[in-house]
């Protein structure tokens, strides 16, 4: 697991480049939300541009998942500076290759996994209910949002009791916990369906499969992420909030996704196509 970990992060430190296309992708949909909220939703301009952000999304999905792709099939940790270079350049230039070649497959992918959020959000709320009650704080929302000042606010807080704080937080760590879990799944059955020539329904029984043959692999890798998304977290309170900031954290955020994927894709790989044990070495540590 260690050399899956080490091996992710060197793909990724040789192809810094693969960024670039998820967070051009998530500064274009950003973009595009602006421009969504507010009167008038169902108006005929923000339906076009919904849809439009709906395929832009799974183009920009499809081709970020082949260029990743092909970083983990064309790694060598033997290869020179100037090879990881000349490579990291050829995988990028697939980007458009994998639009055209796995944009049916991304989409139908979405369309499961959207049914196995909402079938997950539905179980998880039934259970939630069962166990801990209803959590009251929800339906006072509207009171924070619409409070005048940070005192409002307070008092709202401080009014709040004991066991509501208890059902919520319940609430928010099962949540949490599974929502993870199906984050993870997701990357996994991507991961699948990029190094597997089967079809949607067969990717997901496989990548379900694979998800339970190799249990411990999958919470050690949640632990890695988590440990690196509470880091994220604890960077944003350091840096605060202004406009440098928030370009950083983007940057940070979008190389904290892409190291996600790639060490599912690693894990993946090594685990059913790749028999090699060599040592993983990065280029500069020797």
């Amino acid at each position: 697991m260690l050399e899956t970990i080490k091996k992710s992060f060197c793909i990724l430190k040789n192809n810094l480049i693969f960024i670039q296309p998820l967070l051009l992708g998530l500064l274009l949909i950003m973009t595009a939300f602006s421009f969504l909220v507010g009167r008038n939703f169902f108006s005929f301009s923000k339906i076009v541009l919904l849809l439009s952000m709906v395929l832009l999304f799974i183009a920009f999905s499809a081709g970020w998942f082949y260029i990743n792709k092909q970083g983990v099939l064309n790694y060598n940790e033997n290869d020179s500076k100037e090879e990881i270079a000349l490579k990291a350049v050829q995988n990028f230039k697939k980007f458009f290759e994998g639009v055209g070649a796995d944009f049916l497959k991304t989409a139908g992918s979405y369309i499961i996994l959207f049914i196995l959020y909402a079938a997950t959000l539905y179980i998880v709320t039934k259970f939630c209910m069962s166990v801990f009650g209803e959590p009251k704080i929800i339906y006072d929302f509207p009171k924070i949002l619409k409070a005048s000042s940070q005192a409002e606010i307070l008092n709202y807080v401080n009014s709040i009791t004991i066991q509501d704080k208890i059902t919520f937080m319940s609430w928010m760590v099962i949540f949490n916990i599974a929502a993870s879990i199906v984050n993870f799944f997701i990357v996994l059955h991507f991961a699948v369906v990029s190094f597997e020539n089967v079809n949607i329904l067969k990717s997901f029984w496989l990548a379900l499969k694979f998800f339970f043959k190799n249990l411990l692999g999958v919470v050690a890798i949640l632990v890695v992420i988590f440990i690196l998304y509470v880091f994220l977290n604890i960077l944003s309170v350091l840096l605060g909030s202004n406009s440098l900031s928030f370009v950083i954290l983007i940057i940070l955020f979008t190389i904290y996704l892409n190291y996600y994927l790639l060490l599912v894709f690693c894990f993946y790989y090594d685990k059913t196509k790749n028999n090699s044990n060599n040592r993983t070495e990065c280029i500069g540590e020797n």
